[in-house]
Parts: C-alpha cells; structure tokens; sequence
C-alpha cells in the first residue's frame, strides 16, 4: 500500500513537475516578461539575457528539489511497506495462535464465547480452523450464529429472520 502521501506534498510535486516540464508554461503564468511584453530571453537585451539565465537557474534547482523530494518519498514509502508486511506478517501470527487456542477449548466453552464475539472475529476464528474441530465446537453454537458464520463462509450475507 502505497498511500502516504500527504495532500501538500502531491500538490507540491505536481507543481514542481509541471514547471519542470514546461517551462514554456512558467513564462505565461508568472513572470519573466520584459516591459515591451516580450518574453526575457527573446531579445537583444543584456538583461533579458540574464533574466533567462536565472529562470533557467531556478528552473534547474526546482528540478533538483523535486529528485530530492522523490527520492526521500521512495524511502518513505520503502519503510512503509517493510512495517506494513511486519505488522500483516504479526497479524497472521497472532491469528493462527487464536485459532489454536480456540480448536484446544472444550467444544461448550469455545461455542460459548463464539456466540458473543463480533461476526467478522468469527469468520476469521472459523475459516482457520480444522474442519472437524469446527464442527464439534458448531454443535453448540447458538443455532442463529452458527447460520451467520455458515452464511459469511460461504461468501452470502445472512437474511434476517434467520433464513426465512
């Protein structure tokens, strides 16, 4: 997941490269006219010279700023996505141990405690689960949980009124 980058910062960098990649465009929006109109670097002019000299100069350092900024942005997200697959990696772990511990309860005691768990903590203790031990552990399930958990494993959403 690649996501972030704050709203500034994109602003910032497609600025940057719009300028970058017309600098025909950084004329018109902004500036470097000489009073007759004409553009800086069109004229006889020492100083239309030198104006366009500086625009290139600045135009070269926005360039350099914006490879900067995008190089500290792939690092950022490089880090990113190394704490998010430790974190998914972790996630996993702990899910398994559950599912564990779940499967080696007495069958009353893991249905007692299913039936008051949020749905999608049950789908995700079921769905890990060994067939046969999810059965026994299914027989004493309160019977409108054990059709939502069948519901939700088979990928349909639950109707109300327990199937009806």
């Amino acid at each position: 997941m690649r996501s972030g980058m704050s709203v500034r910062t994109l602003r910032t960098l497609l600025l940057s490269l719009l300028i970058c990649l017309a600098p025909g465009a950084f004329h018109a929006a902004g500036g470097a006219t000489s009073p007759g109109g004409a553009s800086s670097g069109s004229g006889g002019s020492p100083l239309g010279m030198a104006g366009g000299k500086e625009e290139e100069r600045r135009i070269l350092l926005m360039k350099q700023d914006l490879a900067r900024q995008i190089e500290e942005n792939r690092k950022l997200l490089d880090a990113i996505d190394k704490k998010l697959a430790l974190y998914q990696s972790l996630k996993k772990k702990n899910v398994r141990n559950l599912v564990k511990l779940y499967e080696s309860m007495a069958p009353r005691t893991a249905a007692s405690q299913i039936d008051v768990m949020p749905k999608n903590l049950r789908l995700t203790i079921f769905s890990g689960m060994n067939p046969r031990k999810a059965s026994r552990i299914m027989r004493y399930v309160d019977p409108r949980v054990a059709a939502e958990i069948s519901a939700q494993m088979a990928g349909m959403a639950p109707t109300a009124g327990g199937g009806q």
